[in-house]
């Protein structure tokens, strides 16, 4: 495979981890992202439909645990971190530039072990820059 096609592709597959790991909201993802990171996040689809199909004592309990938003239109919860969750770790884990350096630094690593690489240091920079260009767009 020619070098710079080596290149995009390993881009978009630090797109997509980064994404994964910042903002996706497959359970197993979401649940670890609130242990490691917590604070505000939308409701996701499956919280929101549960929300409007409770009763309102049942929506007013809701509210409670889950620091629920009712200002927001989008319906907003906030997620207690674990105690033994540091900053720095929060951090990390909700900043897409900050989460797709180390995704890029896997993808990186992968592939110069799987097919080798020209560069690496060099490449591992060029696919996270451009990695974390696309993951912070609204529209990505």
């Amino acid at each position: 495979m020619e070098t710079w096609l080596l290149l995009i592709v390993m881009s978009l597959a630090t797109y997509r981890g980064t994404k994964l790991v910042v903002e996706d909201t497959f359970p197993p993802v979401l649940w670890l992202r609130d242990k490691l990171a917590g604070g505000w996040r939308p409701l996701t689809l499956a919280e929101h439909e549960r929300y409007v199909a409770a009763s309102p004592s049942a929506q007013a309990v809701m509210r409670d645990a889950w620091s629920y938003d009712p200002d927001d239109d989008m319906g907003q919860r906030h997620v207690r971190r674990a105690r033994w969750s540091p900053h720095w770790l929060a951090e990390l884990i909700s900043c897409p530039w900050c989460a797709s350096g180390w995704v890029a630094l896997t993808v990186t690593a992968g592939t110069w072990v799987a097919v080798g690489l020209p560069v690496p240091l060099l490449a591992w920079l060029a696919v996270w820059a451009v990695g974390a260009l696309i993951a912070a767009q609204e529209w990505a």
